[in-house]
């Protein structure tokens, strides 16, 4: 896979601390991106950023920089901190990955109120995009382009948005959280694309494939079942070419609200490219999230 220097490039990836995360933000380093880890867990973090520094001298022989910030994703509070530290400490952000997501056994709701597999996989990457989308656009002036990665899933087809019911509180089924999240991450994807299609700021979303990871680790009965399919699984580094593709491949320059298996284009669900949908989901994820931005666009679908 043709992947593009990243040297002097500031790579953003959320979720880095293992997984597709660190494989993902391994790449961008070997590539000589200056990559910015977000984790959740300080100690994780530190030993993924120890391994990704160690990698990216072993490949290039240069001690990259590879930073650490910590931020739990399912509090706007923490991505709004994220956001800022992000805008003070970087004068560009060539790439952002959002790529953190949970798979929830049992409805949990976060400390804003909110069903926890919603406000992580979907909200957390809705708010933070939008918080640095300006340095992005900035940076995509200056350098001919920025790209934003959404790390979504397969689990997206066959399920709609029931928006009488996105905090889950008449039921909840771990399927149908988790497939609602991914098919809101390619709607985000397609509605986002269409708003800020006049920049060189690029917006895709991909299927890493069925990799083998810890996503499962706070659903006891699907741990089981994961590790009885284990054998099957791709492993991380493997997961970790689509978004790598997406980040960094010369074939994707100015390529924007497309779906990936992996590194081939595919279409979605029709459910994904439903504008209607799009436009609601963003509206409520405005509302929910407090978010007043430049991206309103005065032709949105009604």
């Amino acid at each position: 896979m043709d992947l593009k220097s990243l040297t002097g490039r500031v790579c953003v990836v959320t979720g880095a601390n293992s997984g597709i995360g660190k494989e993902t933000a391994k790449g961008l380093a070997n590539q000589g991106a200056h990559v910015v880890m977000v984790c959740r867990d300080a100690e994780r973090g530190a030993a993924a950023q120890e391994e990704i520094r160690a990698t990216a001298m072993q490949a290039q022989g240069i001690d990259y920089r590879v930073d650490l910030l910590l931020a739990d994703l399912a509090t706007q509070s923490e991505v709004r901190t994220l956001a800022d530290t992000l805008l003070t400490e970087y004068d560009r952000l060539d790439v952002l990955v959002n790529n953190a997501g949970v798979f929830l056994g049992e409805r949990e709701l976060t400390a804003d109120g909110i069903e926890a597999t919603f406000a992580i996989n979907h909200l957390a990457p809705f708010l933070l995009t939008h918080l640095v989308l300006d340095r992005m656009k900035a940076t995509a002036r200056a350098e001919g382009e920025a790209r934003i990665v959404v790390v979504s899933s397969e689990a997206h087809r066959g399920v709609s948005l029931n928006f009488d019911d996105l905090n889950a509180e008449s039921s909840y089924s771990p399927m149908q959280a988790y497939g609602q999240s991914k098919l809101a991450n390619v709607l985000f994807t397609h509605e986002l694309a269409r708003r800020i299609h006049d920049t060189k700021v690029t917006v895709n979303a991909v299927h890493p494939g069925v990799v083998s990871t810890n996503i499962f680790r706070d659903s006891d009965w699907f741990s089981r079942i994961a590790r009885f399919f284990k054998v099957f699984y791709k492993n991380p580094e493997e997961g970790a070419k689509g978004p790598l593709y997406l980040a960094a491949s010369p074939e994707l320059d100015g390529v924007s609200g497309e779906y990936f298996n992996e590194t081939e284009r595919v279409n979605p669900s029709p459910e994904a490219y439903n504008e209607k949908t799009a436009a609601r989901l963003w509206r409520i994820s405005q509302a929910i999230t407090g978010l007043t931005t430049s991206t309103d666009a005065p032709d949105e679908p009604l």
